[in-house]
């Protein structure tokens, strides 16, 4: 459970850091090529994460504690952004 902790901090932390340039609308050349190395992994393992954490769920395997439920909400959150025009 600690190692599931852990990979839900490092990807949505991941993921709000490199929006919040994208928010800013500064991006030096150093964090657009750590974007490019950084983000796809951590968005296949935020959808990875997400069916994993949904599985358990609804086997009653773990319980929905914060952590779980902000990882959800959050690839909610990256799904809509992903369909918004």
């Amino acid at each position: 459970m600690k190692e599931l902790k852990l990979l839900i901090i490092i990807t949505n932390s991941t993921i709000l850091f490199f929006f919040s340039f994208y928010l800013l609308k500064w991006e030096p050349t150093i964090i657009g090529v750590f974007k490019e190395l950084l983000i796809l992994p951590c968005f296949l393992i935020q959808f990875i994460l997400a069916v994993y954490i949904l599985i358990k769920l609804l086997t009653k395997k773990i319980k929905l504690g914060i952590y779980t439920l902000v990882h959800l909400i959050s690839t909610l959150l990256l799904i809509l952004s992903f369909s918004y025009k």
